[in-house]
C-alpha cells in the first residue's frame, strides 16, 4: 500500500474516533443513561474500528518513514499512549455526566497533541 493510502486511512480513523467519542460524550452530558442507549453498540463498534484503523495505518506510516519497531522514538511512544487513552476513555465518557463534561474538552486537546507529535516530532 502507498504512503498516501496509509495517510488517508489514518485520517479516516481519526474522523471515526472523534465521531464515536463525541456522540457518546454528548449523549451522556444530556443525561442519557448507558443502559438506555440503543445506539451504544454502533458507537462502540465505530470506536473499535477507528482504533484499529489508526493503529494499522500508523504503523504503516512508520514503515514508510523508516522507523524501526525495535527502537521507537519518544514521540511515537507518546502517540501510542494517547491511542491507549482514547481507547479507555470511551468507557469513562459513558459513565457519568461529570466525566463526560471534562472529556468534552480533553478529547480535542489529546487529538491536537497527537497531531503536534506527528507533524513536529519534537522528541
Amino acid at each position: 500500500m502507498s504512503y498516501e493510502a496509509y495517510k488517508l486511512i489514518h485520517i479516516f480513523g481519526m474522523y471515526l474516533l472523534f465521531l464515536s467519542l463525541g456522540g457518546v460524550t454528548l449523549y451522556t452530558i444530556n443525561g442519557g443513561k448507558k443502559s438506555e442507549n440503543k445506539f451504544k453498540t454502533v458507537a462502540a463498534i465505530t470506536h473499535g474500528v477507528a482504533l484499529i484503523l489508526l493503529l494499522v495505518a500508523g504503523f504503516g506510516l512508520m514503515k514508510f518513514r523508516g522507523i524501526s519497531h525495535s527502537a521507537l522514538p519518544v514521540w511515537v511512544i507518546l502517540k501510542i499512549v494517547i491511542w491507549l487513552a482514547f481507547g479507555g476513555l470511551l468507557a469513562m465518557a459513558s459513565k457519568k455526566e461529570k466525566f463526560a463534561k471534562i472529556l468534552w474538552f480533553v478529547f480535542p486537546l489529546l487529538g491536537l497533541f497527537a497531531a503536534y507529535l506527528a507533524f513536529y516530532q519534537p522528541f
